[in-house]
């Protein structure tokens, strides 16, 4: 049963049904079998439910930009923790950063309208190499002519490191970067979804709005994430680097052995014995070893004074009193 008070049938008109089944001379608590009063709970479940859907299908649109983004995230995250070897990656990560610094300071614009200069100094920034540009050199050979320097320049460092540390190294710098920007990118895109309901005052669509600002968002965090690691890569330091500890562990064991222990909460370990040396006997009978010497003894001369005896000095005050009592605190202190 559902009264016609209730919220769901003071929504869809329950104050017409009440006055005409007044008018019919309904009693209050009276059940009520009437087919209008029937057809009408049918109508306002519908309308409640295909609202209720409507409402769970844009949350779901809403949740599916989120779950793609995730995806291709999660692949590239993969695809490095299971590669053997990063090196078509890291080419391609270069010649990504590259385009996109060509494509910043050329802006598809004539080649006297170019900012070789800005280019230069952002290459530098990134691979630590200033380039020799040419003024009339196209952009389809100014990207390929920039990217097989870095590349060249890449191979060349990676050479002075040992081949399974600097693959360790690269497999590091690159999950880094992911994870870093990944988080800060989920940070900003539950700012834009709490405030994208706001467009909808300028009569725009949220969930258009969302989507498109959504897919610019992820197209700059692709582009700082192979930034970032580029700049890992080419700004490791020319020397040789300490080798990971579990690195030295799965090679052959660590032992860790502390020659001095003294004062860290171990005993000190008690002196070893002298070392015995043979003595050979020069003749027919026991040999005689000399036992060590003695610590010589305190002697006492004269007679003992008892606490309570005169004082030997002449005080007449008892030993105790006097000169014991400065023997006494000697021996205390």
């Amino acid at each position: 049963f559902i009264s016609l008070e209730d919220d769901l049938m003071r929504l869809f008109g329950s104050e017409r049904i009440a006055a005409i089944m007044d008018k019919m001379g309904a009693k209050e608590g009276e059940v009520i079998t009437h087919p209008l009063v029937t057809k009408s709970i049918e109508r306002a479940q519908k309308r409640v439910e295909q609202r209720n859907f409507e409402i769970r299908k844009r949350l779901l649109e809403y949740d599916d930009v989120m779950n793609r983004q995730r995806e291709v995230i999660y692949g590239r995250r993969k695809k490095i923790l299971l590669a053997e070897d990063l090196e078509d990656e890291i080419r391609t990560i270069i010649e990504d950063v590259v385009a996109d610094i060509v494509e910043a300071h050329t802006n598809s614009k004539p080649r006297e309208d170019w900012d070789l200069e800005g280019l230069r100094r952002e290459f530098r920034e990134v691979f630590l190499i200033e380039p020799k540009v040419d003024g009339q050199i196209d952009l389809g050979t100014l990207e390929e002519v920039l990217s097989q320097a870095a590349w060249e320049l890449y191979e060349r460092r990676r050479a002075l490191f040992d081949p399974e540390q600097i693959k360790q190294f690269e497999r590091m710098a690159l999950l880094s970067a992911i994870d870093d920007l990944w988080k800060e990118h989920l940070y900003e895109m539950d700012l834009l979804r709490e405030g994208i309901s706001l467009r909808a005052y300028g009569q725009r669509d949220p969930l258009v709005e969302y989507k498109r600002e959504a897919f610019e968002m992820f197209e700059d965090l692709v582009a700082r994430i192979d930034r970032e690691a580029a700049k890992a890569l080419f700004w490791i330091p020319v020397q040789e680097f300490e080798e990971p500890r579990w690195l030295r562990r799965r090679r052959g064991g660590e032992r860790l052995i502390h020659e001095e222990t003294t004062g860290m909460g171990f005993k000190v370990p008690a002196a070893a014995p002298p070392p015995v040396v043979p003595v050979e006997a020069t003749g027919p009978g026991p040999v005689e070893v000399p036992e060590p010497p003695k610590k010589p003894s305190p002697v006492r001369v004269g007679k003992k004074v008892g606490r309570n005896d005169p004082c030997p000095c002449g005080s007449g005050k008892k030993y105790k009193n006097c000169c014991g009592r400065k023997i006494w605190r000697k021996e205390t202190t």
